[in-house]
């Protein structure tokens, strides 16, 4: 199959799933799961690319783009999966359902094939990535220490959120400014964002390697103004109020950097 074709079956594949994915989350009354599609399509349909194009690319490199895109796969849905197993609708969706009110049920199957096209759009980087028959060489190196790098600092962003949330007597307006939430409102975007940034490196000498410049800008559209940030911000600032509005204008939204003292922001 040529790229298109491949392409054109992805989303078919991925509209289908999420189409499903909606049909439950009409029965359940949850739509909180469609972020677990999001991580586990996006995981199965790079491989399937990988696969279809294991002919044009160099076994070892083949199985390193397998390995990493399953281990990342396995590990965000999972976190995904076990975050809102059980739990009421996650708030940003909440909020969503009740902006549309009786268009709800609607408004979902709409965003739910848009999520499918995200699945898409994220995946497709593998069909440049399969493309490299040459040995791995000091540029994918550097790739794989980038991967690691993103890898280790969102699973310690998650972890530290997570024994946050989880602290004793803790309540709902509190706000998390430990650890790399210190520096970063959204450390975990911020070290996924660099997680991707090793896929650039890894694919640069690829047939269409400079395509993949683009991988950053989306990102990090995608993250901060899309589908991350504005609807995060906004449910906490209804839960926090005046104390994430001061960790709003203390803190960097995205990049890491040292907090500003209470004395400027006044």
């Amino acid at each position: 199959m040529n790229t298109i074709e491949l392409l054109l079956y992805g989303q078919a594949a991925a509209s289908v799933m999420m189409l499903i994915g909606w049909l439950v989350a009409l029965r359940i009354n949850n739509t909180s799961y469609v972020d677990v599609l999001w991580s586990y399509g996006v995981g199965i349909l790079g491989l399937f690319y990988l696969v279809s194009l294991s002919d044009q690319c160099d076994p070892r490199r083949l199985a390193l783009l397998q390995g990493l895109l399953a281990v990342w796969s396995i590990r965000l849905g999972t976190h995904l999966l076990r975050r809102c197993w059980g739990k009421p609708e996650d708030a940003r969706y909440a909020y969503l359902r009740e902006y549309m009110g009786e268009r709800a049920n609607l408004g979902f199957l709409l965003f739910f094939q848009v999520q499918a096209f995200w699945v898409v759009l994220f995946a497709s980087p593998f069909l440049i990535l399969a493309r490299n028959q040459s040995e791995l060489g000091l540029l994918d190196h550097l790739g794989v220490i980038v991967w690691i790098t993103g890898f280790v600092g969102l699973t310690l962003a998650d972890k530290q959120l997570s024994q946050f949330k989880q602290a004793p007597g803790r309540t709902r307006g509190e706000v998390c400014e430990s650890g790399l939430w210190k520096y970063s409102r959204h450390p975990n975007y911020f070290f996924e964002w660099v997680l991707w940034m090793g896929y650039l490196l890894l694919g640069w000498n690829s047939a269409g390697g400079i395509w993949l410049l683009l991988l950053p800008v989306l990102l990090y559209i995608f993250l901060t103004k899309i589908t991350g940030i504005p609807f995060v911000e906004a449910r906490k600032l209804d839960a926090s109020g005046d104390a994430y509005r001061s960790y709003l204008e203390r803190t960097s939204a995205f990049f890491p950097w040292f907090p500003k003292s209470p004395d400027s922001t006044s």
